[in-house]
This record gives C-alpha cells, sequence and structure tokens, in this order.
C-alpha cells in the first residue's frame, strides 16, 4: 500500500479527510442554531456532506484490503493492521485522556492518572473520534473470512443490496411515519439481520466499486452522480423539517449508517476515479497525492487538537455565518494537522503513530 500508490484512491483519501475534519467543526454550534433558522440549515447541510467522509474511509480500506490480486498473509493482516490499529487506539486513546484531564484543569495525581488514564483505556470510549481505529481493525481481521467470497461480482452486489435495505434504508425509514411503519418494526425486531450490518457493507462497496470499475458507463457514472446530489439534498431538507418540526436536533441524516449517505458517499468515491487516467500519466501529480495522502491518518489523529487551539484563541464557526466559517476552519484545521502530520512522518521514532 505505501509503495504502490492508486491516484484516484489517494484522491478520495484526501477528500476524506477534509470530510472527517469537517464533521466536528460543522458540529460545533449546531445545537445553539435557532432551527427555523438559515445558519441552521447551512450547518445541518455541512454535517450531513461531512459524514460520507467516515465511509469513504472504509470503502478505501475495502479496496485495497479485499484486492484479488494480493495474497492475504495472515500474519502480515493481523501484525501490520489488525495489531497495529489497535495498539495507536489504546496509544491515542491514553494521550488524548491526558489532554482531557488538561481541559478540566485537573491535578496530574496518582489517583487522578490512575482513574483517568489508566482505568480509562478499558472502561471508557476514548475521545470522540478515536472509535474508528478499533472497528477499521476488527473489519481487517475479517478479510480471511470474507475475501474469497467478495470474489464474486454476484456475491457483492447480493451483500450490498442487503446491507443497504436491512442496516441503512430500514432503520432510516423507520426514523418516518407511514402506513404499516410498526409491522415492519417488528418484523425487523424479530429477525437479526446483524451480520449484513456495522461497517462491512461499505468495506464490500469500495472493493466492488474499484475491482470491476471498468464496468461503470458514462451513464452509470452519471446516474450515480445524480443519486448522490438528490440524496445529499434530501437528507438536508430532512433534517431542517425534523428539528422545526419536533423542535430537537435530528441526527437521523447525519451519519454515515444513513441511506442518503450511502449514494453520496458512493458518488464522490466514483467521481474521484475520473481522474485516475489523468493522474496516471502525470508524474507530479501521482507524487502530490501520495504526499497528501500520506498525512491524511496524521490529520485525523491530529485534528482534536488544532480545533482545540483554534478555539481556545476564540477561532470558531460562531464568527461569522456559517457557509463561510465552517469550509475556512475546516481548511485551517487540515492544513495545521497536516503540517504536523507532515513533520512527525520525517521523525523515525514518532511516524509509525500516524501511518
Amino acid at each position: 500500500m505505501q509503495k504502490e500508490r492508486i491516484a484516484y484512491l489517494d484522491l478520495v483519501r484526501v477528500i476524506a479527510g477534509i470530510l472527517v475534519v469537517m464533521v466536528h467543526i460543522s458540529a460545533q454550534q449546531i445545537e445553539s442554531l435557532p432551527m427555523d433558522g438559515a445558519a441552521f440549515a447551512v450547518t445541518n447541510a455541512f454535517n450531513c456532506l461531512a459524514f460520507s467522509g467516515v465511509a469513504l474511509f472504509v470503502m478505501i480500506s475495502g479496496a485495497l484490503a479485499l484486492r484479488q490480486e494480493r495474497e492475504t498473509d495472515l500474519k502480515t493482516l493481523l501484525l501490520h493492521k489488525t495489531l497495529h490499529f489497535f495498539v495507536l487506539y489504546y496509544i491515542w486513546k491514553a494521550f488524548y485522556q491526558v489532554v482531557a484531564m488538561l481541559e478540566r484543569g485537573e491535578a496530574f495525581t496518582l489517583s487522578n492518572i490512575k482513574n483517568d488514564v489508566v482505568l480509562a483505556l478499558i472502561q471508557q470510549r476514548g475521545y470522540y473520534h478515536l472509535w474508528y481505529l478499533p472497528m477499521i481493525a476488527i473489519l481487517y481481521m475479517a478479510v480471511p473470512f470474507v475475501k474469497k467470497g467478495f470474489a464474486e461480482k454476484k456475491i457483492c452486489r447480493y451483500f450490498i443490496c442487503v446491507f443497504f435495505i436491512t442496516a441503512l434504508f430500514v432503520p432510516t425509514l423507520l426514523h418516518y411515519e407511514f402506513k404499516f411503519k410498526y409491522l415492519l418494526a417488528d418484523f425487523f425486531a424479530a429477525n437479526d439481520f446483524y451480520l449484513f450490518g456495522g461497517y462491512l457493507g461499505y468495506f464490500v462497496l469500495g472493493h466492488y466499486l474499484h475491482n470491476w470499475r471498468e464496468e461503470i458507463t458514462e451513464k452509470k457514472r452519471v446516474a450515480l452522480y445524480i443519486a448522490g446530489g438528490f440524496s445529499f439534498l434530501l437528507a438536508c431538507i430532512l433534517g431542517v423539517l425534523d428539528a422545526r418540526a419536533t423542535g430537537l436536533l435530528s441526527f437521523h441524516m447525519n451519519t454515515p449508517l444513513a441511506a442518503t449517505t450511502f449514494f453520496t458517499a458512493a458518488a464522490i468515491f466514483v467521481a474521484g476515479q475520473s481522474i485516475d487516467k489523468k493522474a496516471a500519466h502525470s508524474e507530479k501529480t501521482g507524487k502530490t497525492l501520495g504526499f497528501l495522502a500520506g498525512t491524511v491518518f496524521g490529520i485525523y489523529l491530529l485534528h482534536p487538537l488544532a480545533i482545540n487551539l483554534f478555539t481556545s484563541i476564540g477561532f470558531q464557526t460562531s464568527l461569522c455565518t456559517p457557509l463561510l466559517s465552517i469550509p475556512l476552519l475546516t481548511v485551517c484545521t487540515v492544513v495545521l494537522s497536516g503540517l504536523v502530520s507532515a513533520v512527525l512522518l520525517r521523525i523515525l521514532l514518532l511516524k509509525r503513530l500516524i501511518q
């Protein structure tokens, strides 16, 4: 993966990194905004779009891990992927527990360190963005079991369809009122579809769109763009209507596991493929994308520190209209985190912590 760069996957990785940062930037003031105002609608739109970044990260991992031309060495997979992500999770979890202690102004006594750092490694989930590490580690654990099955296109399509219906569409639909809703809810409560749940569906979707990308015709590509654009608009509209009708924030569409996010993420992924041929013939473009993509994992790990720093000096999305403040603060956070990530990648003892 480090030696063989795939230009469009590097591009999608950069986009995903920016969107994941935007998830947390757009969430800064969303709960304090009047729900009948334009500022809330704009903030909610950015937040809905941003959650596609999580799905894109999983899709990229699936595209690389499930490649049939690469043999799956169990030892390498478990040590270099699964164990690596778990180790990083606990290292960064401990680091951010210390950050949380500093934020609360707690003294570094033996008792506080034992309760807030040592015991927290087991008892608590960790800082708000770290959940992704154990999730992706467990997906890599499943690769030896599922890779051969997903070598067949029909099996992939079958799994993706069942995943979309049972893990995304029906759960999203059940948030709204419609005829026979409770019969459908009872049916799903009585039948457990957990094997098709979680993020494995996005893992397989990324593999499917990557492995059979040559079969995506221009008409299919345009249709997916339309579906992605429509899904994004639908998510924005439903989120605002829900909030205004109930007076409460609705996060039904602000999640990677919403039916609308599925099409938006797939559209972005396929759009990234359109630059592959151009980038493949441009050494400069390929190197630039490779360098930027190499800093993305560090950006993901470090961006809460940048957000905290900006917050401490009063640089928040409340400074001006969210139409400007959210993209501006997102870019500043990505740039600062990316610069720190690029520096750490040059330090031999630290680079493994962010790659």
